[in-house]
């Protein structure tokens, strides 16, 4: 047997998105702030686990261009695997069609999500049958390719295993869907029960180097920097119009997770 183990490393925002991730009540999780706040490897370390787990299951990881995810979400993929300790044995990327699948026969789907004028409404995607999903960059979305990702996610073996839809999107600060829909209700305490938003600071995550926030910090100005160093969410092309972002405290919502530390998730696969 081996043992999945997803180490945050302290990052309290990423336990509490996994917490969201396993309750009875959210479907919809946006993950969302500065640069190096631990986005993709909290999405590959969500979606693998359950794929590994629940033999059969269909997944998906979107992205606007599919190119993005080859050259910077399957390295983390790849990493997450590294520190499982899953070799070939347990996973095959089909590059023609895009999705790897597991030992278990689960799939897991990447998705190009760029709009297509033969396609105007997204409707591709409404047609698909899958467990969960996960949408990375979900500040480059257009509300009617989310929407129609949702549709379809809870089709595909979720009553066998009693796993609710759920849908998570990481993402940078935007003006899009996820500033009216889940920041500015979030701000207010307004958000419906099956929405959660949580916030990522790049200092939440205690594997960036001071290095990379140094550059990051020196590199950018302006509206990015405030974007993308700081993680504020009010900002506007004139910048006189910008503001500060409150801080939005975390909430745990289950004592285990909280008192275990480091480790959050913990399952056997059978070798």
């Amino acid at each position: 047997m081996i043992t999945l183990e997803f180490d945050t490393h302290e990052n309290n925002k990423q336990k509490e998105t996994a917490i969201y991730w396993n309750d009875d009540v959210s479907k919809e999780i946006v993950y969302g702030g500065a640069k190096g706040g631990g986005k993709s490897y909290l999405g590959c370390s969500l979606i693998f686990h359950d794929a590994l787990v629940y033999a059969g299951t269909h997944y998906f990881i979107a992205r606007k261009h599919l190119n993005d995810l080859r050259k910077h979400t399957i390295p983390s993929i790849y990493e997450v695997f590294e520190h499982w300790g899953l070799d070939e044995r347990y996973r095959k990327y089909n590059g023609q069609d895009n999705y790897f699948e597991l030992y278990n026969g689960s799939r897991v789907y990447l998705l190009d999500a760029k709009y297509l004028p033969s396609d105007p409404d997204y409707m591709r995607f409404g047609s698909m049958q899958m467990t969960r999903g996960w949408i990375e960059e979900a500040g480059e979305f257009e509300r009617d390719a989310k929407q129609n990702l949702l549709a379809s996610i809870g089709r595909w073996k979720n009553q066998d295993y009693g796993l609710k839809p759920k849908l998570l999107m990481t993402c940078n600060p935007s003006k899009n869907f996820l500033y009216t829909d889940f920041y500015k209700p979030s701000k207010k305490d307004e958000l419906d029960e099956e929405k959660q938003f949580v916030f990522a600071d790049i200092d939440d995550n205690k594997m960036v180097s001071d290095d990379y926030k140094r550059n990051l910090k020196n590199s950018l100005t302006g509206n990015l920097y405030k974007r993308l160093v700081l993680g504020q969410w009010e900002f506007d092309d004139n910048p006189d119009a910008l503001c500060d972002y409150g801080a939005i405290e975390s909430i745990f919502k289950n004592n285990h997770i909280q008192k275990t530390g480091k480790k959050y998730l913990t399952c056997d696969v059978a070798r």
